[in-house]
């Protein structure tokens, strides 16, 4: 009696992956057979690549609350400096502003308290210390209002060092650059006193005009009425001109 040739198992490339050694894979076989079999073979890689991601979803996270608590301790420290009605010798200093910004310098609040610094030095009548100040501003914010107001501070401060030519072209630039902010308006006010001074009344009349035709002119409006009727009036040769302004922005 002849005995049985004992069969060799199949060597089937899903041994091991999850699919029992010696079973036969046909081409009709599960096809989920297949993705648990390369799951298996990945699986290093896959747990890998998902530790991966939730890394950095914990770094994305971790960072935006870092930057969300640095900008809140920035603004409490900016807020802190506001001037207690109480404590009449609380005013803060331009240097208390400026300690600000160097301590949040990453934050959004550093360029808003570099300006406020600015401002305080122009009110003390430090204009080159302010200018300096303005600028490094203007540094680190490009363009929005923060941007405009520095603009319009370095202007200010160089037509307070009397240097007025430097100061015109800055006022120049800044109409250009800034049509639609409030910064226009006081520099056409600006460069109309400048043409005033040079005594060129008609072509501060002119900025004037410019100034009362403009229907977002807002708070200048009134200014810039008053300073051309004062112009006219000293000047009695610019009454024909007045007789042409432009009527003054409905309210």
């Amino acid at each position: 009696m002849s005995s049985a040739l004992p069969q060799k198992p199949l060597n089937t490339p899903t041994a091991g992956f999850g699919v029992t050694p010696g079973m036969p894979v046909t081409p009709d076989a599960d096809p989920m057979l297949h993705v648990l079999a390369w799951i298996e073979v990945n699986r290093s890689r896959l747990l890998g690549g998902l530790a991966a991601v939730i890394a950095l979803f914990g770094v994305v996270y971790l960072y935006r609350h870092m930057a969300s608590e640095r900008e809140a301790a920035a603004n409490s420290a900016l807020l802190n400096l506001r001037p207690k009605p109480s404590l009449p010798d609380s005013q803060p200093k331009a240097s208390d502003y400026i300690a600000v910004a160097e301590r949040h310098a990453s934050t959004s609040v550093a360029p808003r308290a570099r300006l406020i610094a600015a401002g305080t030095l122009y009110t003390d009548s430090k204009y080159t210390e302010a200018q300096a100040e303005f600028e490094k501003v203007l540094a680190s914010v490009r363009s929005g209002p923060v941007a405009a107001q520095a603009e319009f501070g370095i202007a200010a401060s160089l037509d307070a060092l009397d240097k007025p030519d430097l100061a015109v072209t800055k006022y120049q630039e800044i109409i250009s650059k800034y049509p639609d902010d409030s910064v226009a308006g006081q520099s056409r006010l600006a460069l109309a006193r400048i043409q005033e001074s040079r005594k060129q009344p008609e072509a501060a009349l002119h900025l004037y005009d410019q100034l009362l035709g403009d229907k977002e002119s807002g708070p200048f409006s009134q200014q810039a009425q008053q300073q051309r009727d004062e112009l006219v009036r000293r000047n009695p040769q610019l009454a024909a001109a007045s007789t042409n302004a432009p009527a003054k922005p409905a309210k």
